[in-house]
């Protein structure tokens, strides 16, 4: 079975047996946004957690060895049509060059990494309404000269 069917299988799995996210990176060890990103088959668990997500969702052996593959990363292709998706294009689109310029003033010549790099979510209370707080945390790679 291809990641992605599989993937799909999981995430209707989880749906089905009204299984919260967190409750499923508090049962790994691994954070909310990288257990949701493996069970939509973007990143890769070790044979302990896939274990876990599958006893807790009664998933097939096959299910669970599927949370072991390699991904292919990157599904966005295209301008997404989710209001949630193409509002964080927006944002890179309008502030990513302000946020580039910004890393090479602060580190010099070179790029935040997406390999080696965490990201965290939190709802904060505002008077206006709930806000979301993205914090993304990577690694500075500097370009080498030769």
């Amino acid at each position: 079975m291809d990641k992605k069917a599989a993937s799909e299988l999981i995430i209707q799995s989880i749906k089905n047996k009204k299984v919260k996210f967190q409750d499923l990176a508090n049962a790994t060890g691994n954070s909310l946004i990288f257990t949701i990103h493996a069970l939509h088959g973007q990143a890769t668990l070790d044979e302990a957690a896939a274990g876990k997500i599958g006893e807790i969702l009664s998933l097939s052996p096959e299910l669970v060895a599927s949370l072991q593959e390699i991904p292919l990363r990157s599904v966005l292709q295209a301008t997404p049509t989710d209001p949630t998706l193409y509002r964080l294009v927006e944002m890179m689109q309008n502030y990513g060059p302000d946020i580039k310029a910004a890393i090479n003033e602060l580190f010099g010549d070179g790029a935040m990494s997406g390999i080696d790099f965490k990201i965290d979510i939190e709802k904060v209370e505002s008077p206006n309404g709930a806000r979301v707080k993205l914090v993304l945390d990577g690694k500075f790679l500097p370009f080498n000269k030769f």
